[in-house]
């Protein structure tokens, strides 16, 4: 945006531009997805409603801000959808085609402005198509050609009404036109020797109520039942199609007759009244100049106002998006109160990182009472020291865990991405596919949830690719042409499970298993389950594709998938079944920042072992070990229990002398479970992952480090890929 249009617009809109691009994202990905779903559910009143509404009000916050590219596009997809919903056109395959490449300019656009650039990208070839669509490359249904006439002899007879109407309920009229809602005058004609007049138009008011909103009705019920009148007049705010509203009234009985005209004039009679209203209140103190911007390419060059003036001033210093409410009303009206509030990710993030230091200083804390309590056990200060830290401790898991509160996401917010990616895969590979999400509202970190999306990104594109067949081959398999991908997500104890689902073909483990003999990754006498052969294409540059198309087949992403998973400490399992589909299982911890951890010694070593995953402790006899395939192995309660000696794995330092007896701390991840050798338990301890920068990031086996009470730093164990690298990579 240039410095000129701040200038024509009067003021300095540098402050407003991350209000306008938080509300202009949220509108246009409800765009996005509300198109989706209306190609599913084809002429949905509702849904129409709600798209025309988003495109209404993204156009409204653009031209407020000057960005003239997104109030031309998006005013042409307004004019489309308000085609739409007065039922003059169908829907189509085109008209979601294009809507949907609007949608994807505009988001093109916002980043420019995101960036602080001028907008520069082409949308004239859009806004072609549009127009293109609106004037007859798709027939207006024949059933309206009568009713558009008869609209057309309506709002000849049309004489606006003076509704004479208060600021309050002229500023309830200018917020239904900001959200695209229908504004109509209903003209009641009353039955000739109508009796209760005003019984009648109570009635009327009931129905009009149950569909939108009555803002005046005229004259008013005392003048009614008492006088001569025979007709009356209602300002109504509604989103239902004008014929459905006249159709509802129509049923009252004694009525002669009912008009809906929109009320076009209605703006004039607001703006009139709010020039009066404010006519006190100095400009400067409202502290924005009114203007009013044209409509961009509207036929009827219709004036809009794009400031509201209001009596009750807000507090200065707070700027208000621009088309959106500053706060939710307790009860409507009166004064208003904040019920939400958008904070930057950076203040988040550095809360967390002070809490982190609390509980830090706090463990250092407990440590220094416990050590003062062994020397001075009768000390009175000891003793009320310890006292306070109990209290402390209290005070600080409430405080931790609101905080942790407000990192939770739901991940409905990287579901909602897939829709669209699926839609457009499906009709590049010529296949049918159809997406169902469940379990959208299921939270989990917003660290865990910035970096999820690639890894589910590249398992849908392979399952589109390599899973859902051909309709062709559906059919000769006797399966329902239109295939099936479900992402699905929920709670598992302290981990939240991600399911990616498909009833395709399954994975050919016999070609995946020659593939990887003629890799050399695997030798051709080894045994391996089913599970260890369909994890192999998690291997680098693995693929079973016979060619390669730009979706899949060139050996990248299922290796990505597997390190960010590991990178976050989980993991990733599959099951499938030749034909009948596969399935994705991703596992994660649900918070990346304040964890319960079991200290472990091993050697002159302390490791952090995330108490989340540990299921019991032992103390296993050394000559219960026996090694089974290069791997030790221990029985308990009948079962296999596989056992892995961090001694070994981290390479340090053997002990001189070893005792006859061994801790081995169980761990489990989803229905995998494995054994940690250790030499002492250290006891439960509250820590705080730290980064370990980006050199040591991806170290096997580590997900971080932490601070305990006496200052020393120790490493936290990175369960998920241990288990992953042992029981699900290793070779038979």
């Amino acid at each position: 945006m240039s410095q000129d249009d701040n200038n024509n617009l009067g003021v300095d809109l540098g402050e407003f531009i991350d209000f306008y691009l938080l509300d202009s994202q949220e509108q246009i990905e409800k765009l996005g997805a509300g198109l989706l779903q209306l190609e599913k559910e084809g002429g949905n009143i509702g849904l129409i409603n709600d798209l025309f509404r988003s495109a209404h009000s993204l156009k409204g916050a653009s031209g407020t801000m000057g960005f003239t590219p997104i109030v031309a596009l998006t005013h042409a997809a307004e004019d489309l959808l308000d085609h739409l919903r007065q039922g003059k056109m169908d829907v189509s395959l085109e008209m979601i085609d294009t809507l949907l490449a609007v949608t994807d300019r505009v988001k093109a656009m916002l980043a420019q402005v995101e960036q602080r650039q001028e907008i520069t990208i082409e949308f004239e070839d859009l806004a072609s198509s549009m127009r293109g669509i609106l004037k007859g490359d798709k027939p207006v249904k024949e059933e309206m050609i009568q009713t558009s006439e008869t609209e057309t002899e309506d709002l000849v007879e049309f004489v606006p009404v003076d509704f004479a109407l208060t600021p309050s309920e002229s500023e309830k009229v200018i917020d239904a036109q900001s959200l695209g809602r229908g504004v109509y005058q209903v003209h009641v004609k009353l039955g000739p020797n109508t009796l209760m007049k005003a019984v009648r138009a109570v009635m009327a008011t009931q129905r009009v109520e149950g569909m939108g909103a009555v803002i005046k009705l005229l004259p008013s019920l005392e003048d009614l039942e008492v006088g001569d009148a025979e007709e009356f007049f209602m300002l109504v705010l509604c989103d239902e199609p004008r014929e459905e509203l006249r159709k509802e009234l129509l049923e009252i009985s004694e009525l002669e007759d009912v008009f809906v005209h929109p009320y076009q004039n209605v703006i004039e009679i607001v703006e009139t009244n709010l020039e009066e209203s404010a006519a006190e209140i100095p400009v400067a103190e409202i502290g924005i100049e009114p203007k009013v911007i044209p409509s961009v390419g509207a036929e009827e060059n219709v004036i809009k106002p794009i400031v509201t003036q209001k009596t009750t001033l807000e507090p200065k210093g707070i700027a208000k998006a621009p088309g959106t409410p500053m706060a939710e009303t307790a009860n409507g009206e009166g004064n208003t109160q904040v019920h939400t509030i958008r904070v930057d990710t950076a203040r988040m993030d550095n809360l967390i990182n002070l809490v982190g230091e609390m509980v830090i200083t706090r463990t250092r804390l407990v440590q220094i009472g416990l050590d003062l309590k062994a020397q001075y056990s009768t000390d009175g200060m000891v003793n009320s020291l310890n006292e306070a830290n109990v209290y402390l401790g209290r005070l600080m898991n409430d405080l931790q865990e609101s905080v942790m509160r407000l990192r939770m996401v739901a991940i409905g917010t990287v579901f909602n991405r897939f829709p669209r990616l699926v839609r457009d895969l499906a009709k590049k590979t010529g296949k049918e596919i159809d997406l169902v999400l469940k379990g959208e509202d299921t939270e989990l970190d917003k660290t865990v949830v910035e970096v999820i999306g690639d890894p589910l990104m590249h398992l849908i594109r392979n399952s589109v690719d390599h899973g859902i067949e051909s309709p062709e081959d559906r059919r000769a398999a006797g399966k329902p042409e239109l295939g099936t991908i479900t992402l699905n997500a929920y709670h598992e104890g302290n981990h939240i499970a991600i399911l990616i689902s498909d009833d395709g073909g399954g994975l050919d483990l016999d070609k995946i298993r020659q593939i990887a003999i003629s890799k050399g990754l695997i030798g051709e006498r080894e045994e391996l389950s089913e599970r260890d052969i369909a994890n192999l294409i998690f291997l680098p540059g693995f693929s079973t594709a016979d060619v390669v198309t730009d979706i899949s087949g060139r050996g990248v992403g299922m290796d990505v998938v597997k390190k960010a998973l590991n990178n976050l400490g989980g993991m990733v399992d599959i099951t499938t079944r030749k034909g009948k589909g596969s399935t994705f299982t991703i596992r994660l911890p649900l918070t990346l920042a304040i964890i319960q951890a079991l200290l472990v010694e091993v050697g002159q070593e302390i490791y952090a072992v995330p108490l989340s995953s540990v299921l019991e402790t032992l103390l296993v006899n050394r000559e219960d070990i026996k090694t089974v395939g290069g791997l030790p192995m221990v029985q308990l309660r009948g079962n296999t229990l596989p056992l892995i000696s961090l001694q070994e794995k981290f390479d340090l330092p053997k002990p001189e002398t070893e005792s006859s007896e061994v801790y081995v701390v169980v761990v489990g991840f989803g229905d995998k479970a494995l054994g940690l050798i250790v030499d002492e338990l250290r006891g439960q301890q509250e820590v705080v992952i730290k980064s370990l920068g980006e050199f040591l990031n991806n170290l096997p086996g580590i997900a971080g480090a932490t601070i305990l009470g006496d200052g020393k730093v120790t490493l936290i164990l990175d369960i998920g890929s241990l288990i992953q690298d042992v029981l699900v990579t290793r070779k038979a």
